[in-house]
């Protein structure tokens, strides 16, 4: 009789718990949220032509500089979150990362203005990005040369928003 009375609590515990989920308590994964800034890297003698960036990192420049990305493969396009938080995000872009030789690195500072909209219970809020702007901290030794803003809105990560060229 015990062993009737354990299982009919289970069964109603497992209808209980599935009941209790609904389509918001996940989060689909096709579901847009805050984009990422997708930026293409471009030779600079020849604009049109892809060029990787071997050994890259990019720190936050904050007192605990904060890792974003970092990739010892050779690349030519890279996804980085912008800060959700403020409206300026600085960043250090450190090339030859893993050559302590031939280190360097250079700032950049990007500007935006940003909205959130509510995407439901799961997903909560996603940020777009408006008014991107891009300003290359000069110093004695960049290895970036220039950048092309591509979309001053970030909405979505479809296409390229930002090309540095080295």
């Amino acid at each position: 009789m015990k062993t009737v009375k354990l299982v009919s609590f289970f069964i109603a515990g497992i209808v209980l718990l599935t009941m209790g989920c609904t389509r918001d308590d996940i989060c689909d994964p096709n579901t847009a949220v805050t984009p990422l800034l997708i930026i293409t890297f471009k030779d600079n003698a020849n604009i049109t032509q892809a060029k990787s960036v071997t050994g890259l990192s990019i720190r936050k420049n904050d007192p605990d500089s904060t890792l974003v990305f970092l990739s010892t493969e050779a690349t030519d396009s890279i996804a980085i979150p912008l800060d959700t938080e403020t409206d300026l995000t600085e960043l250090l872009f450190i090339m030859n990362v893993s050559d302590e030789e031939t280190i360097n690195g250079d700032f950049i500072n990007f500007s935006y203005e940003r909205e959130e909209t509510y995407v439901n219970r799961a997903c909560a809020f996603k940020t777009t990005y408006s008014g991107f702007q891009t300003e290359l901290i000069e110093d004695e030794d960049n290895w970036i040369t220039s950048f092309l803003i591509l979309q001053t809105n970030i909405t979505d990560e479809i296409e390229a928003h930002l090309t540095i060229r080295f």
